[in-house]
């Protein structure tokens, strides 16, 4: 018997389920290429061969000026295995997200392997694994700006050991009894209770937003034709505003406490929602902010000192294919420079004797009123610094802005309210 309809059936008798988890990368576990499987297809002694992927569908087949390759002639075979096309020959991969990120079709520009890489690293997310009997509430993580997809599945496979095993494929062998529980629930079958019931089980949840419904679209495809959907189980996908988005959250949970672990906000706009994630965000989470120019992240770095919000920067850093430059991005008040209005000459600091001239007198008082604003004015401003910080050069890549939830101070407070 199938071990999902086992599983099924134990579900239907109201006995535990313990679906097993097959970890594919592992060797022990290594299974034939199914239908609906991505494959890398790769020339036998093309050692500068980038790869093709390929989605196997039975009775469908691969051209390129070689030859043709049939799927049905990949459909059962084990990775690394080959296939012929024409006089060459092929070797057949398990891609890596690494290549899928790569190869798949877009419609933006993705967030490249290594960049992602290294901005989860950054975001330092620990997840245990699963236990149903947590009492804390589940990590939960927003993305803004879906784009291609491709962070999301990065993220998503951080957070993939804190969600129990998803429940089995609905079996047609079962339709009578499905049939029977349709009845009992009103018409939610039993494939549509074990995945609600597996979505409020989850313990590491990673809210993904774009403000395009075609782009959402696009990228929900791609995170589920990654091994199967592997990690689309731990993705709710949006499409709407950031604000718009977290003050629906707060309406629905009637609650105005923090719910999120940690922010990701790819935006053109980013200083513009930073006021309204501050609410949401857990106090010592972390916010990231990525750029293509280092002056947005200049503006956010503005909008937060001008705002009071409560926000501490942590790091920027320059991604790019080489090395990680750090950058130095902040606010600093230059050193008072006070001048002289020209023609207004110096007073003695002793009374004079002497007759008072009217118009001197004047001119000294214009002179101190000139001297008290040009202090004044040097006291509210502030220069923006943006420079790289000593280290080896870099190509490319976007600017990554990182900044910690702080708890807001009673004197951050009274000026905000101000």
């Amino acid at each position: 018997m199938h071990p999902g309809m086992k599983v099924a059936r134990a579900t239907l008798r109201g006995l535990p389920a313990n679906p097993r988890r097959c970890f594919s990368a592992t060797a022990f576990c290594r299974r034939p290429f199914e239908e609906r499987d991505y494959v890398l297809l790769k020339k036998k002694r093309g050692y500068d061969d980038q790869g093709t992927l390929c989605k196997l569908k039975s009775g469908h087949s691969y051209h390129n000026h070689f030859g043709v390759i049939h799927h049905n002639d990949i459909i059962g075979k084990e990775p690394r295995q080959v296939v012929k096309c024409g006089s060459n020959e092929y070797r057949i991969h398990e891609p890596t997200l690494a290549d899928y990120v790569r190869l798949t079709p877009r419609l933006v520009t993705p967030i490249y392997p290594h960049d992602a890489n290294l901005i989860v690293s950054l975001l330092d997310i620990h997840v245990d694994t699963y236990a149903s009997s947590a009492d804390s509430p589940p990590m939960e993580i927003l993305e803004a700006g879906t784009g291609h997809g491709a962070l999301t599945l990065h993220l998503s496979r951080a957070l993939h050991a804190g969600n129990p095993p998803p429940p089995p494929p609905k079996s047609p062998a079962f339709d009578d009894e499905q049939n029977m529980e349709d009845a009992v629930y009103d018409g939610a079958g039993l494939d549509e209770l074990n995945q609600k019931s597996w979505q409020d089980d989850r313990r590491a949840i990673l809210h993904s937003l774009d403000i395009s419904a075609k782009h959402s679209k696009h990228a929900r495809k791609i995170v589920a034709g990654f091994k199967r959907g592997m990690y689309a189980r731990n993705v709710d996908f949006h499409v709407g505003d950031v604000s718009a988005w977290i003050a629906q959250q707060k309406a629905s949970r009637k609650t105005d406490d923090p719910f999120l672990s940690h922010v990701f906000l790819d935006l053109p706009s980013s200083q513009s929602h930073l006021a309204n994630v501050a609410p949401a965000l857990h106090p010592n989470g972390m916010l990231a902010v990525f750029n293509p120019s280092i002056t947005q992240i200049g503006e956010c770095v503005d909008e937060i000192r001008k705002q009071h919000m409560p926000y501490v920067l942590e790091q920027v850093v320059e991604l790019g294919v080489g090395t990680v430059r750090e950058w130095d991005v902040r606010q600093v008040k230059p050193r008072a420079t006070l001048k002289k209005p020209l023609g207004v000459e110096s007073e003695p600091s002793s009374p004079s004797t002497g007759p008072v001239d009217p118009e001197k007198e004047q001119q000294a008082r214009d002179g101190e009123l000139a001297e008290e604003l040009l202090e004044k004015q040097e006291e509210e401003k502030w220069a923006m610094i943006c420079r790289p910080k000593a280290g080896q050069m870099v190509v490319g890549g976007g600017f990554l802005g990182l900044w910690r939830r702080m708890e807001r101070s009673s004197t951050a407070d009274s000026q905000a309210e101000a």
